[in-house]
């Protein structure tokens, strides 16, 4: 017998039971009566199940709910706004949609009670062995028929929006969108009624207390009117009569003594002239007097005629005499007028005094009289200050039972159908497919483990001699070299699609730029874009900075080995300034912003207000590419897609998440942001 061949160095390790992993293929290829029969029953079991299993369609509506109330015209837009982010009225909603009212107006909608796939009438093989072994019971056709409506009604909140999908499942697809749209139909009329129900019972609350109100109202006013009448108190509610007709005796005062003060100054006049030289005639009443200056005339004409006469006739002459006599009368009727006047001058002093004298009186009787009436007028002002009040809550009531009931037909709610339920394509219920697949996986795995088993059992517990073993010859060095596996071929990934273009785009774009990149999915080609466009503007002689805000895996930072330096989360934290975290890149001359080392609380305002700030500054170079990692990463709770020029989402394709990516899209256009989705396609060829 020749020696037997040696083979190269091999582990001695055996598992607990005695198997060799060495001998493992050779297990499994004897015993592949147990990794071929598991699978396949299982396989078998789920086929059988998917023949009998009735299929469950699922259609899908949405809705959007605005946390703000549509505005009225008598609103104040500042009361219909909702504090905080609103996420806790549309969570409200999620169980209002799903709530009894909603249900059973879909149950009456579509006459459910009637169908034997809610109403719990169709024979199933779970009822037909409840039956047979007594444990089937009678119940309630609508309670079980909102029972199962229910478990077929679901709803979720799209995340980081106010958009809620209804989601509603039947045997046939047109049967899920009917279902799914008459939810959400039903939905928004119990929403409606709520708000009409609502108003009714504000308008009944308030013209409810309307009554009391004008009572009191009343009462305010009656003990106003007492009090004025039980106090002698005339006037309007501004001012009383007393004091309107004080302010008049007050003026007649003032301007009878002026008159007065002027009178007396004209007696004095006269009793200086009286008792001086001068004569009467320079008061100034006789030199504007009429009958004075007629007089003077007359005298005038007389002392000339006499003048003349005294040239032509003798001094006795009769005419001159008569002339003379004339003179003397003309002057004795200018002494009675001027002596008149002063007479009139002096009786209107003691005229004006005598009325000085009773305006006095009548003022000092009135005076007393407003004293009396300001002491009055404190219990009175505070009677009508609480009438007033209460008039004033009883219009202010009165309007708002006004409005209240012309509201009952309005619905302000501002809850819409966005996206009614079309016809799925597929159904939804069972997962052909991934049952199959995870049927055998589990029956490869539960097949293997079973081999390996038996074999553990059914052998000795140490190593045969391979000799003793027939058609079992060893292997040479070269057999085993020659019977492992072939090395799998190399992957090699390249980016196409949109990446190209997105390239071009950021070079036309001007300076300072800032483009944040978001994934809506993870993939290894998507964490490298990047890196990709940064070396795109690098070779076009432009000054680019990197910024890493991927918080949660910041993949970029690893790969460029900046993992321990500061960065981002040290600037947003306050405990560097972003110009210090800047780092330079040797192998690509690239500014890189690392992650960096600090931990952050969610929602920081602070942090907000520092990672904007920071963005703002490194705006001096020619573009800045920011990584924003995953979408729902944490870097956009602190509001960094609001602070850049442009939002792209790096998407592996159409579906899945793309739509939710392009409802955020819309959501960011709408708050004047652009924003959109870059589809990115990994080519995948084997290397030679």
């Amino acid at each position: 017998m020749s020696p037997k061949p040696t083979s190269p160095e091999v582990p001695t390790d055996r598992i607990s039971d005695g198997i060799d992993f060495r001998n493992v293929l050779g297990i499994l290829s004897r015993r592949r009566s147990w990794v071929i029969g598991i699978p396949a029953v299982l396989c078998g079991i789920v086929v059988a199940y998917l023949l009998v299993a009735h299929p469950s369609y699922t259609g899908t509506a949405q809705v959007f709910v605005d946390p703000r109330d549509q505005y009225t015209p008598k609103d104040d837009p500042l009361q219909n706004s909702v504090p905080g982010d609103g996420l806790l009225l549309v969570e409200s909603q999620l169980k209002i949609i799903t709530s009894n009212e909603v249900l059973n107006r879909v149950i009456e909608q579509l006459k459910l009670q009637d169908d034997p796939e809610f109403n719990g009438e169709r024979i199933t093989i779970g009822r037909l062995v409840k039956s047979v072994i007594g444990l089937g019971r009678t119940e309630d056709r609508a309670l079980v028929t909102l029972r199962n409506l229910r478990k077929n009604v679901a709803t979720k909140r799209i995340d980081r929006s106010f958009v809620i999908d209804i989601l509603a499942s039947a045997d046939t697809a047109p049967r899920a969108a009917a279902l799914a749209n008459a939810v959400a139909t039903s939905y928004l009329e119990e929403q409606a009624g709520a708000n009409s129900a609502f108003q009714r019972r504000t308008s009944e609350a308030i013209s409810a207390q309307l009554g009391k109100l004008r009572q009191e109202v009343k009462r305010g006013e009656e003990a106003v009117a007492a009090f004025k009448a039980a106090n002698n108190l005339v006037g309007s509610r501004s001012r009383m009569v007393t004091e309107q007709q004080l302010d008049e005796v007050n003026t007649q005062l003032t301007n009878a003594k002026t008159r007065l003060a002027d009178a007396q100054a004209r007696v004095r006049l006269i009793e200086t002239i009286e008792h001086g030289d001068a004569g009467l005639e320079a008061l100034p009443e006789a030199i504007q007097s009429a009958a004075i200056v007629q007089l003077r005339s007359r005298l005038a004409d007389v002392s000339r005629e006499e003048a003349q006469l005294a040239q032509i006739d003798g001094p006795n002459h009769p005419a001159l005499q008569a002339a003379r006599a004339q003179v003397r009368d003309a002057q004795a009727a200018i002494q009675r007028e001027l002596k008149n006047i002063a007479r009139s001058v002096r009786n209107t002093e003691a005229s004006e005094r005598t009325n000085v004298q009773n305006l006095q009186a009548n003022f000092d009787a009135l005076k007393k009289q407003s004293e009396t009436n300001d002491k009055a007028m404190v219990p009175l002002r505070e009677l009508e200050r609480k009438a007033e009040s209460s008039r004033i809550v009883y219009e202010s009531f009165l309007a708002k039972a006004k409005t209240a009931e012309e509201r009952q037909g309005i619905d302000t709610t501002n809850i819409r159908l966005i996206s009614r339920a079309t016809t799925p394509e597929s159904k939804s219920w069972p997962p052909t497919l991934i049952m199959l697949a995870a049927a055998l996986f589990a029956g490869i795995t539960i097949g293997i483990a079973a081999a390996l088993a038996r074999d553990a059992f059914d052998r000795p517990g140490l190593e045969p001699d391979p000799e003793a073993v027939p058609d079992a010859p060893a292997l040479a060095p070269a057999d085993v070299v020659a019977s492992a596996p072939a090395p799998r071929p190399a992957v090699v990934q390249s980016k196409v699609g949109r990446l190209a273009a997105l390239g071009e785009e950021l070079l036309a774009a001007p300076k300072g730029t800032t483009i944040v990149l978001v994934q809506v999915q993870r993939g290894a080609w998507l964490d490298d874009v990047a890196l990709q466009l940064a070396r795109t503007v690098i070779a076009n002689r432009l000054d680019v900075m990197l910024v890493d805000a991927d918080l949660a895996r910041h993949s970029t930072t690893s790969r460029l080995g900046f993992d321990k330096a500061p960065g981002l989360r040290d600037v947003m934290n306050g405990a560097a300034d972003v110009h210090h975290v800047v780092r330079l890149h040797k192998p690509t001359a690239m500014r890189v912003v690392p992650v960096g080392l600090s931990a952050l609380a969610a929602r920081d305002p602070r942090a907000r207000q520092a990672l904007s700030a920071a963005l703002q500054q490194l705006r001096v170079f020619d573009r800045v590419i920011v990584d924003g990692g995953e979408m729902g990463g944490s870097a956009s709770e602190f509001g960094l897609y609001y602070m850049a020029d442009e939002v792209v989402f790096l998407s592996q394709g159409a579906g899945g998440k793309s739509e939710d990516a392009a409802i955020l899209v819309e959501l960011l256009r709408h708050r004047q942001v652009k924003a959109r989705v870059v589809i990115v396609e990994p080519d995948v060829s084997v290397a030679a």
